[in-house]
């Protein structure tokens, strides 16, 4: 027998209280789940190696002259940028394979171009062959220079820049620690890097840069804070107006003061390859 229809504005039959039950816990469960927040976005993270006198997480003045810069900056886009430190090759595996990461200091190069977000360039250094004056009293000789042990930050590009000037006896090590007590031990007798990170180990390491001579300088590089490839553009954007808000506030400049270098050519836009003549040592 069919069910009687019901004459309209009547209610309908009542559910057994169980099932009523059963409607208003799911209903109260749905609107918990609602109002609960939204997973928080991942934090951004910022990592770099230990380079004193530029970026480091000990010493009276850290994390260093590029540390308060790049803390400035997050101040200014709402991120924690203190630096978290990592040896070198670590650091950039991080920022090239990681979500959410950010690095610095990177040297820019093509071989590089694709692997990071490259988002504000910071300073151009120089890099130099360096040895003990007490080992090269006369200067450093190009041509035994070549057939010496020369040591390298491990994950940096100045092995191949070495490689290509015909050294063949290029050894990488994780920090400028070690590569200064190999050259103390003398298992090695030259070493290549950025002119101010290298001396600010030597003075980090309690020595005395006049004990040191320079050598052949084969390049140059324009250093940049790069960004893992996941970022998106409002953050690329994000920082990079607050770079040009801490340019034009004269932060950028008192930064090179501090390290001793002037600005770098590049510009803040993120696009094209940097300028150095040369693959460099970061």
């Amino acid at each position: 027998m069919a069910a009687a229809t019901l004459p309209p504005g009547c209610p309908g039959p009542r559910r057994p209280f169980g099932a009523r039950r059963a409607a208003l816990q799911l209903g109260l469960a749905c609107a918990f789940a609602l109002a609960l927040p939204t997973s928080p976005a991942r934090a951004m993270e910022l990592v770099s190696a230990d380079f004193p006198a530029l970026i480091s997480p000990q010493g009276r003045d850290a994390p260093g002259p590029l540390g308060d810069f790049l803390i400035l900056l997050g101040e200014r886009t709402g991120w924690d940028l203190h630096p978290h430190f990592y040896p070198f090759a670590r650091a950039t595996l991080m920022a090239r394979t990681g979500r959410q990461v950010l690095m610095a200091p990177l040297a820019r190069t093509p071989e590089r171009e694709s692997q990071y977000r490259w988002l504000v360039p910071l300073f151009t250094q120089r890099y130099a062959l360096m040895g003990l004056r007490s080992r090269w009293p006369n200067g450093i000789d190009e041509a035994v220079a070549r057939q010496s042990k020369v040591l390298t930050l491990r994950g940096a590009l100045s092995t191949e820049s070495l490689h290509k000037q015909g050294y063949r006896q290029v050894s990488q090590e994780p920090d400028y620690e070690h590569i200064l007590r190999r050259m103390g031990d003398g298992s090695a007798t030259l070493l290549y890097g950025a002119i101010p990170v290298v001396t600010g180990a030597i003075r980090a390491a309690g020595q005395d840069p006049r004990d040191w001579v320079e050598g052949a300088s084969y390049d140059q590089s324009e250093i940049w804070l790069v960004g893992s490839p996941d970022l998106q553009e409002r953050q690329v954007q994000a920082l990079q107006e607050a770079y040009e808000r801490l340019k034009r506030s004269g932060e950028h400049q008192r930064l090179l003061q501090r390290i001793g270098l002037q600005p770098g050519s590049g510009a803040g836009s993120g696009s094209g390859a940097g300028s150095g003549s040369g693959p460099g040592g970061l």
